[in-house]
């Protein structure tokens, strides 16, 4: 698979110096704020056809491919006008998903708060490629079973692992709610994502599933996952990982 992955590692600046400034009835505000930078920067980023996700409440990780420095100083502005804090943005292009994003945190680390910076080229930012995961028949082998929090302990549990055993092929893993998981897995291949599903799937006594989606963005790259994923769900295809391209 030709290209490299961009990934965008978004930060609050001076985090902690600015939640002190809130006062000790803070934390409900917190979290108000951070829920709302989340889903506008999710939209500005889908806006550009990338994918934003959940690192830290603070820190989050956008895919960026053909995203341009100009876009990306877009979306810093906007959210300067909009919340009261700024954030910063590193910018890491590799062919590995955690080669990028380290890179991405390098640039943030070089260079201070308020900077847009890193490395964009747009003649390698051909492919994205996107595991969307979820877990077959969760309803009646774990929420019917287990109470809502041990649920939810299990889906974190499920997190770990996945993503500890992905970024042994330095792919990212992000729980994305429910029972679904997504993994940035470009230099992954289809092989590699079945054997460690399976390998989970044994560990846990659980079925898991995936659509592969590989496109030049994040976003199309998601749909394409997805549409795997649910002609697996709906028993159109037989095995657990269905891989789609579109390229175009």
């Amino acid at each position: 698979m030709s290209g490299k992955i961009k990934t965008t590692l978004i930060r609050i600046d001076n985090y902690g110096p600015w939640t002190l400034e809130l006062g000790n009835d803070r934390e409900y505000k917190l979290q108000i704020l951070q829920a709302q930078l989340y889903a506008h920067l999710q939209r500005l980023f889908a806006e550009r056809e990338g994918a934003l996700f959940y690192n830290r409440f603070d820190e989050m990780v956008a895919v960026s491919n053909g995203i341009s420095f100009e876009d990306h100083s877009k979306i810093q502005e906007e959210v300067s006008k909009n919340y009261p804090f700024t954030i910063s943005m590193g910018i890491g292009l590799a062919e590995k998903p955690y080669d990028a994003l380290e890179m991405a945190t390098k640039a943030l680390q070089r260079n201070g708060v308020k900077k847009v910076v890193g490395e964009f080229d747009e003649s390698y930012e051909k492919s994205v490629k996107i595991a969307h995961i979820d877990v077959n028949n969760i309803t009646g082998n774990i929420i019917d079973k287990l109470s809502a929090y041990e649920t939810a302990l299990m889906m974190n549990k499920l997190n770990v692992e996945l993503s500890e055993l992905f970024l042994n092929h330095k792919a990212l893993t992000f729980f994305c709610g429910g029972d679904n998981f997504m993994v940035i897995a470009n230099g992954v291949s289809e092989n590699e994502v079945k054997d460690i599903l399976e390998k989970v799937g044994k560990n846990f006594n659980l079925t898991l599933k995936a659509g592969i989606g590989i496109a030049r963005t994040a976003r199309k790259a998601i749909e394409l996952a997805t549409k795997g994923l649910d002609s697996i769900r709906k028993g159109k295809l037989n095995g657990p990982v269905h891989e789609i391209f579109d390229l175009s």
